[in-house]
């Protein structure tokens, strides 16, 4: 909603600092706050004192800037306006002060507005513009209780400002937990150990080495110089979910008590030479950073490494009794690549050494996007469900998927959520889920907690090594946690390998022992391979909710994948899977899949951009061509896509699409040949019977590519198919003849 106060600051700005070609840039004169708006404040304070380079940011140099200007106290309303004023009168429009006017003459109304925003921002309660209120007015933080915020969060912040900013600099006061809030604790830490008088950049601070050898042992009755160490520490215990309600810094019986239950809750007890209630170097690190004291004990582990007996048989005697194992997948790329996944063979290693398993499943699951493929919930959940029962997990066992990359909150709503209700919907079905295994989530703390709280997950793997993550700082860790990812190294073994330390809630044992299984013959890996060849397309093309859960068949099988109708129009598809190669060798459209690094070679997208170009006419049609062709090339990794288009009268169409391989080595690592097809019957009912579609050579070809292109658009766009029948006859149109 537009503010009046807001639009005038807008209106100023734009006007008094639109001659600064190049460096300004006008603010839309909508009556709206946000970044744009305070960037645009930050700009003009720069070009107003003389910055240098004009960023709009507020950066060390602008805030060393704001430090060296004079301080204003009231003036008299007959002084002449001082730009200076203005800027600080328009920016608390911006933060919801009602500074009177934009004058450039700070008297009354600007007076009170500094004084409620110093009460706010709790950095002094006096009435002169200082360079904490220019610091404050002029970033990006709030100071006021959000919709949404916590009381109790705005209390910590604004103690952390009344007791920090000196060295912190201003921050926010709204009540919602940021990783700047996080992060001001290990900050307020090192600024009480006396190792900084200020940090330009909260997001570069670490609990390394030095802040490490300086923290206090902090106790029960010991305070006078430990009540700023000691209330650093409340405010952690209430960030990590512990009912500390006081921050006084004094350390009494209730907060040794609070200690002590974060010490169990989190695993610690017994891990580190911390005693209960007291809080040395390693009780304190878990307080502040997500990852804790590196160097505590673990009883359990993570690798992506195919163990030997030797190995595993040193891990058990390092002190290790669950270790968490991938059921498929690969890490590396190109020469490097290598799988991750568990064997029979590896199995009977780790038990027989006296370890438990933990299953995870992660084949892919790095980034955003492979969350919203069409169904990908689905598929997982059918892939590890066949892959732990093939391997002997017992009934009951969890399996954990992984959200591995730094989730935000909007995504964990819009993406992970949904990923979670397929992958439940698939172990809810006792005719693919005959062993009951239970889902599991590996993830940062906030995504834990979210799908948990949906009842989406019956434990949390919870990546706490990654202490950057935004579902990290600040966030306690889950109440269904059963794993704890903290830290990484070489472990010494024959041959030595990479190791994750993981803390162990003892709410999940893993699999002691999995049920006897043969090793995996030639055969039954071999059809895994066309299996998950086959998923990967069927997957791109929005075809998996037709296969998934099935045991296909390769000796030359047919699936009915359902028709589309639409107003004269229809299409009926089936899968036709084989291990005989070259089916259409004379399509006149074909991609050779390659590779450059860990992406599609340029070569092979030149020949995407070739098919979806035929409808470069349609922006959003062509764009979504190329984003399936390329998930289909990726899905297949290797081999060949090809498309054929063949009359059956003059009123249907055939329609082939074809991946394939002879190279299911490099796929899948093992040695065998897959042909998957895609064959759509189109068939037009015209309105007129006097309409023929003809074929002629030209025609054929460019009507191969448009027949193609509409087809992509029937199968990618779920949900849409009569809308994308309405576009195939159009395109079917532009691409024949008609008599």
């Amino acid at each position: 909603m537009a503010d009046q106060f807001v639009l005038e600051a807008q209106r100023y700005l734009n006007n008094r600092y639109s001659g600064y070609k190049g460096v300004w840039v006008p603010l839309a004169e909508n009556g709206q706050t946000g970044t744009l708006m305070i960037e645009g404040l930050i700009r003009a304070f720069q070009i107003e004192n003389g910055v240098p380079n004009v960023t709009g940011y507020l950066g060390p140099y602008t805030v060393g800037v704001m430090k060296g200007l004079q301080e204003i106290s009231i003036m008299d309303p007959n002084d002449e306006p001082n730009p200076n004023v203005a800027l600080i009168q328009c920016a608390l429009f911006c933060k919801g002060y009602h500074a009177g006017g934009i004058t450039g003459i700070y008297y009354t109304n600007g007076v009170n507005a500094v004084k409620e925003m110093q009460s706010d921002a709790s950095i002094g309660v006096t009435g002169t513009i200082n360079w904490k209120v220019w610091m404050g007015l002029f970033s990006m933080y709030w100071f006021k209780l959000v919709s949404g915020g916590n009381t109790t969060i705005r209390t910590i912040q604004k103690q952390l400002n009344s007791d920090w900013s000196d060295v912190l600099g201003v921050q926010a006061c709204d009540g919602v937990m940021s990783r700047n809030t996080a992060l001001s604790l290990v900050g307020a830490l090192q600024a009480a150990e006396g190792l900084t008088t200020w940090i330009d950049d909260l997001s570069l601070v670490n609990f390394g080495d030095a802040t490490t050898a300086n923290c206090p042992t902090l106790r029960q009755g010991v305070n006078g110089n430990n009540i700023k160490f000691n209330k650093i520490a409340q405010y952690g215990l209430y960030f990590n979910g512990i009912n500390q309600r006081k921050f006084d810094g004094v350390f009494d019986s209730d907060m040794s008590y609070n200690v002590s239950q974060f010490q169990d809750k989190y695993g610690l007890t017994g891990m580190i030479n911390d005693d209960a209630g007291v809080i040395g170097v390693s009780t304190m690190k878990s307080l502040l950073t997500s990852k804790g004291d590196t160097g505590r004990l673990a009883l359990a582990c993570d690798c992506s490494t195919v163990l030997n007996a030797k190995q595993a048989s040193d891990l058990y005697n390092s002190g290790y009794r669950y270790i968490g194992r991938y059921l498929t997948g690969t890490v590396g790329v190109g020469a490097e690549e290598r799988s991750k996944a568990l064997t029979i063979s590896e199995i009977k290693a780790i038990q027989n050494a006296g370890l438990s398993i933990f299953p995870i499943y992660q084949d892919g699951g790095y980034y955003s996007e492979y969350f919203g493929k069409t169904l990908q919930g689905s598929y997982d959940a059918v892939t590890a469900i066949q892959r732990a029962k093939r391997l002997g997990f017992t009934n009951g066992t969890t399996i954990y998927f992984a959200v591995d990359f730094d989730c935000l909150e909007y995504e964990t709503d819009g993406l992970i959520i949904p990923y979670f209700r397929q992958i439940n919907t698939v172990f809810n079905q006792s005719g693919i889920n005959g062993k009951h295994y239970k889902v599991g989530i590996y993830a940062p703390r906030y995504v834990c907690t979210k799908v948990y709280e949906a009842g989406l997950a019956e434990y949390s793997f919870v990546a706490d090594m990654s202490t950057g993550f935004s579902g990290n700082l600040g966030y306690a860790i889950p109440e269904n946690w059963a794993f704890d990812q903290f830290f990484e190294f070489t472990f010494s073994s024959s041959p030595s390998f990479d190791l994750d330390k993981v803390g162990f809630s003892g709410r999940d044992s893993g699999c002691r022992l999995c049920e006897n299984q043969p090793d995996f013959s030639d055969d039954e890996l071999l059809q895994e391979a066309r299996e998950k060849y086959v998923k990967n397309i069927a997957k791109a093309t929005g075809y998996l909710d037709k296969i998934v859960g099935t045991e296909l068949s390769f000796d030359n099988a047919e699936y009915n994948l359902g028709t589309i109708a639409g107003s004269g129009v229809s299409m009926s598809t089936k899968l036709k899977l084989s291990t005989s190669l070259n089916q259409h060798p004379n399509s006149p459209y074909s991609i050779n899949i390659s590779w450059e690094g860990d992406d599609l070679s340029p070569t092979c997208k030149s020949q995407i951009e070739a098919v979806s170009a035929m409808y470069e006419s349609d922006v959003e049609l062509s764009s979504l061509i190329t984003t399936t062709l390329e998930e289909m090339a990726i899905g297949a990794k290797v081999g060949t896509i090809s498309f054929l288009a063949t009359p059956i009268s003059s009123t249907m169409l055939r329609i082939n699409i074809v991946c394939e391989t002879d190279n299911l080595m490099d796929f899948a690592g093992v040695v065998g040949n897959v042909s998957c097809e895609f064959e759509s019957i189109i068939t037009i009912y015209p309105s007129d019977p006097s309409i023929d579609f003809e074929f002629n050579g030209e025609a054929l070809v460019i009507g191969v590519t448009v027949a193609v292109v509409a087809c992509l658009v029937l199968i990618s766009s779920s949900g849409t198919g009569v809308l994308g029948l309405s576009v195939l006859i159009e395109s079917l149109g532009k691409a024949f003849a008609v008599a």
